[in-house]
């Protein structure tokens, strides 16, 4: 078998190798996919022929104008932009400060990650390896019995592919099985703390606050068990945090079976060799006996001592069967066990490392490599300049074959050259920055306005219910106070999303306060023509001593009667809680223009119908005075 092996990685190495260095290739480009990633971005846009510049100069796009959110736009066409967005993911990301730097610590600190890390190049070589070698162990134990019906090397090129198939389902079951079980080792920590809870909404074993770097310090003055479950999601029982090994259990089964099977494939494939040596002895029990078989020309040996010579040699060939089957029983089970180490290992590494909080690893990432925050800041401003030139230099190359491309004439090309020196990569993320801060005061503005709305709401609904309130228990004055208070406020709201509520509470009040609108008016009748008819006024006042000790006050009480009655329009209604007048002189206005004057007041056709008649009838009754 081990020749058949030999055989195969020798004539099918062309294969095997690249697949292998493949294998290995793919450990730096997993541990640095960051940089793969942006590598490749730039080799799709500038590819030239069929990279994206190629199509951004054919079809250059609209060109940007302004607008609110951008109102100092210089003009990028859309291709520009769009290759202009491409680099500003990558520019965003090294933009971070000293600030985001501590963030960052802090975040890892309050789950207790920070002595963490993700596995780097050595620990996926390591892995690789081992999966290398459990492949090729089960392509040993499998190739007897793999493609039967094909050739030898055949066969044991299909039971490696099968092996490897294998080894890759392990290596992923194990990398999800050890994450199990540091996430369980995060809910035993958190539950650890579970004799020292707070009390309240404090002593709650869920997460209160949705963390991410940005906010970190949101929960600062939580207890720790909470900053954990605030950082890491973690399966629940109630309201407990709960351990959970469905991918341990499932793993474990995994590993049982495929040990037992390797086992018991190698154990019938010792009894098919044992079957063949005890059918064909080996010569070499012959050359080993102590009584060689006689040729014709040899002396004839006795019966008796033909006998002996008959058993040693088949005791020789039994002695030699039960020694293979001893070694081959012990070589079979340490090949168990060596499979069993490797998915402990491969376990055990993806237990270590790794994270479990929701932004752990983007905050590793970000601070693994510096001791301090000022070198923190100025790794990222080279990279961020870095990206600035190389995108600054796509731009400039796009700029540069769209001029080319456009046919214009000299005194265009230049204002087009000149145009081109103001369309930047820095200005792009200048107006993306002031258009962000645009945004974020609009939202601003429109959460101000929602909250607005929402205290008037509260306010129109509160003073609904109390004169509701006032009006079941039939209490006039708390009526008269309410309606006195809260009716010249609702007239002033302005927003059509309150109009419904603002018209229930105009509703009510208008009914509770129409049988006290005529009471001014017959007082203010009285003051002016029974004075004036019967001059009773004038009397007392020259009886009384007031005349004769201040006779200037005398005559100035009788000269305001007629200014009073000229007063009295506008504020006798005043008493009784609505104002006739609020809205102009409504009596020059026929009974068919009220319908415009109530839409252009914002109010209710009922109420300005209400206030003309009232001006009216003040008016007649000052006309009949």
């Amino acid at each position: 078998m081990l020749e058949t092996i030999q055989t195969f990685f020798a004539l099918y190495w062309h294969i095997v190798l690249p697949i292998v260095l493949l294998t290995f290739l793919a450990i730096p480009i997993i541990t640095n996919w960051y940089e793969v990633r942006y590598a490749l971005m730039k080799a799709r846009i500038n590819t030239p022929w069929v990279g994206r510049l190629a199509h951004w100069v054919k079809n250059p796009g609209s060109k940007e104008q302004p607008t609110p959110k951008n109102p100092e736009a210089v003009g990028f066409y859309e291709s520009e932009n769009q290759l202009n967005l491409k680099y500003e993911t990558y520019y965003r990301d090294h933009q971070p400060s000293e600030a985001h730097f501590k963030r960052c610590q802090d975040y890892l600190g309050k789950i207790g990650e920070d002595n963490r890390k993700e596995k780097g190049f050595g620990m996926w070589a390591i892995i690789i390896v081992l999966m290398l070698i459990e492949a090729t162990a089960f392509g040993y134990a499998l190739a007897p019995f793999a493609l039967t019906l094909a050739t030898p090397d055949t066969a044991v090129a299909g039971a490696f592919g099968i092996g490897l198939v294998i080894s890759i389902i392990g290596v992923f079951l194990s990398e999800f099985a050890g994450r199990q079980l540091y996430l369980n080792s995060i809910v035993g920590k958190i539950m650890g703390y579970e004799e020292l809870r707070h009390g309240g909404a404090d002593g709650d074993m869920v997460s209160r606050d949705i963390v991410t770097i940005d906010n970190t310090n949101i929960d600062d003055g939580r207890p720790e068990y909470q900053r954990m479950l605030n950082r890491v999601k973690v399966p629940q029982d109630g309201a407990m945090p709960a351990k959970r090994y469905g991918i341990v259990i499932g793993y474990a089964v995994f590993i049982v079976i495929l040990a037992v099977a390797a086992f018991w494939v190698r154990t019938e494939t010792l009894n098919a060799q044992e079957a063949d040596l005890i059918a064909n002895p080996p010569a070499v029990s012959q050359a080993a006996d102590d009584f060689p078989a006689s040729g014709e020309d040899d002396f004839p040996l006795p019966g008796d001592m033909q006998s002996i010579a008959n058993d040693t040699a088949g005791k020789s060939a039994q002695d030699q069967i039960d020694a293979l089957h001893r070694a081959s029983l012990v070589t079979f089970a340490v090949l168990s066990a060596l499979f069993i180490f490797i998915q402990f290992t491969s376990t055990f590494l993806a237990y270590t490392f790794g994270f479990a909080g929701t932004y752990s690893r983007k905050a590793w990432e970000l601070v693994h490599k510096f001791s301090s925050a000022s070198e923190f800041t100025r790794y990222h401003e080279a990279k961020a300049r870095s990206i600035a030139n190389d995108a600054q230099s796509a731009l400039g190359k796009l700029q540069a074959l769209q001029l080319a491309q456009f046919r214009v004439k000299g005194g265009d090309r230049e204002e087009l050259r000149k145009d081109n020196v103001r369309r930047t990569f820095i200005r792009f993320i200048e107006e993306q920055d002031a258009g962000k801060a645009w945004t974020d005061q609009k939202a601003i503005a429109e959460q101000l306005g929602k909250d607005s709305r929402a205290v008037l709401e509260n306010y129109i609904k509160k003073s609904t219910a109390d004169l509701n309130t006032a009006i079941a228990n039939n209490d006039s004055a708390r009526i008269d106070e309410i309606i006195r208070v809260a009716l010249p406020r609702m007239n002033q709201i302005d927003d059509p999303s309150l109009f419904q509520l603002r018209d229930t509470f105009r509703s009510v009040a208008k009914t509770f306060v129409a049988p006290a609108a005529p009471a001014p008016a017959p007082t203010v009748a009285v003051q002016v023509n029974v004075p004036v008819e019967t001059q009773p006024v004038v009397a007392v006042v020259h009886a009384a001593p007031v005349v004769e000790t201040a006779p200037a006050v005398a005559a100035p009480v009788v000269q305001a009667a007629p200014a009073s009655v000229a007063a009295a329009p506008v504020a006798a209604p005043a008493a009784g809680g609505f104002d006739p007048n609020q809205f102009g002189d409504l009596t020059e206005f026929h009974d068919d223009d009220l319908s415009f004057v109530a839409t252009t007041k914002g109010v209710d056709l009922d109420t300005i119908k209400r206030a003309r008649r009232l001006q009216l009838m003040v008016k007649q009754s000052t006309q009949r005075a």
